[in-house]
């Protein structure tokens, strides 16, 4: 780690003026003008390493991070120095959570944007919304990435990197049915079962799990919502009749055969990706990351664009990290210079090169330069939703994806189900 070669050095030049100062006081001194008395002494900078806890990905996003965006930043700014503190994203929460109890924090954090709400309710990160540099960062922000970072009506954090999904479709399917892309949401559903062909085991479409990053898109996008816009209900939104015509269009399409084993899980399911590359899977929504996944794959037999649009319009999902600060770090002014530095265009590009996309409306078009792939997913960005920001988001999730489960499997009928998520979630929601 940074922090210890600088600590190491910091000891070693502490013992060397320690020497210096025995030799002056002995009068052993002699300076190059022939008096000791007319040296001058300069005040050294003192330096600050201020601790940056991420869990970036060691071969793609660590180099950049190390070789291109932290030197320019140190260079930039004299004196400090940042320890990047790259750990695995299981344990990385609790490790934030247990060094701010202990009056210890870290001086930032790469967080999921999911621990924005649960870190602001218990008083940890410091509220931005009160920061005079804040307004100008937050009308450069995306709203859907920057929205991941409210919470009771102030700002706790700012967009790392952000992501969505797109529709994606296999070109060979399409062109085997003589057909093209649909541009409507009951178009999409339609088409799942005109491109379904048990003789090849080719399914329609692949919907990757029953999770809200998933089925939110197609519950939106039909003009459905999970809670109120206060996230203080669910009861009348998850059970809502938008959302329960999407849900049960989603089930009745994978109960009838047309939607792959993603959907359910379990063992010998197959995810989107493999799915769509090997021409099992005719639609999918899904990530920029698939467009590595493809190109490693030698796979270019696919094409992109915005999600088929309902009455709800064409509503995807928002991904990524948001960078938050310790309410009680001892490095303030310095690390929201660090902060102000990963929102600028320089660093936000150097870290698209490394597969991340900028959560900022002005790097859009850099970006998509550097990668044409990421054209589309900028663009749905700008109509991309966040799931609910709440510190009961967790519990939320994991309870209507089981119920969704439980309606796939059939033991309770669709408006049971939602009605049981829905007051599920009035308790989630009530946490935060």
């Amino acid at each position: 780690m940074r922090g210890n070669t600088e600590r190491d050095w910091a000891s070693r030049r502490t013992r060397m003026l320690a020497v210096v100062a025995v030799v002056v006081a002995s009068g052993a001194f002699v300076a190059f003008t022939g008096a000791a008395s007319s040296a001058t002494v300069r005040p050294r900078t003192p330096t600050v390493t201020l601790t940056f806890l991420n869990a970036y990905n060691d071969v793609t996003e660590t180099p950049v991070m190390n070789s291109v965006v932290i030197p320019k930043f140190e260079k930039l700014n004299p004196g400090i120095k940042i320890d990047d503190d790259t750990v695995p994203y299981n344990g990385m929460l609790d490790s934030f959570i247990a060094h701010s109890a202990a009056g210890d924090p870290f001086d930032l954090m790469r967080s999921d944007i999911a621990w924005v709400p649960q870190l602001a309710s218990e008083g940890t990160l410091l509220d931005l919304s009160k920061q005079s540099w804040f307004p100008p960062v937050k009308r450069a922000a995306l709203p859907g990435p920057l929205s991941t970072n409210y919470y009771k009506g102030d700002y706790y954090g700012i967009p790392d990197d952000t992501n969505t999904q797109v529709f994606f479709w296999n070109k060979t399917d399409f062109a085997r049915a003589h057909m093209s892309p649909p541009k409507t949401l009951a178009q999409m559903f339609a088409d799942a079962k005109k491109l379904t062909v048990p003789s090849r085991g080719q399914y329609g479409m692949g919907v990757d799990s029953t999770d809200i990053w998933n089925v939110g898109p197609y519950v939106w996008t039909n003009g459905g919502a999970f809670t109120n816009k206060g996230l203080t209900k669910a009861t009348g939104y998850m059970n809502g009749p938008a959302t329960r015509a999407a849900v049960q269009e989603l089930i009745t399409l994978d109960r009838e055969g047309y939607i792959g084993t993603d959907f359910r899980g379990g063992a010998g399911a197959l995810g989107g990706e493999a799915g769509l590359s090997s021409n099992k899977y005719a639609m999918l929504f899904d990530g920029p990351w698939a467009l590595t996944t493809y190109k490693d794959a030698h796979f270019t037999a696919y094409g992109t664009t915005l999600l088929p649009r309902g009455s709800g319009g064409s509503v995807s999902v928002v991904g990524g990290e948001d960078l938050v600060i310790a309410a009680g770090g001892k490095h303030l002014a310095d690390t929201i210079k660090f902060v102000k530095f990963l929102s600028s265009s320089f660093a936000q590009l150097a870290m698209a090169r490394a597969g991340d996309m900028s959560g900022y409306k002005t790097d859009a078009s850099s970006e998509v330069m550097a990668n044409p792939g990421l054209k589309i997913f900028t663009e749905q960005l700008l109509t991309a939703r966040a799931r609910p920001v709440t510190q009961g988001y967790g519990t939320l999730d994991t309870d209507f994806s089981n119920e969704l489960q439980q309606m796939l499997a059939g033991n309770v009928s669709v408006t049971q189900g939602l009605n049981i998520a829905a007051q599920e979630a009035n308790t989630a929601l009530a946490q935060g």
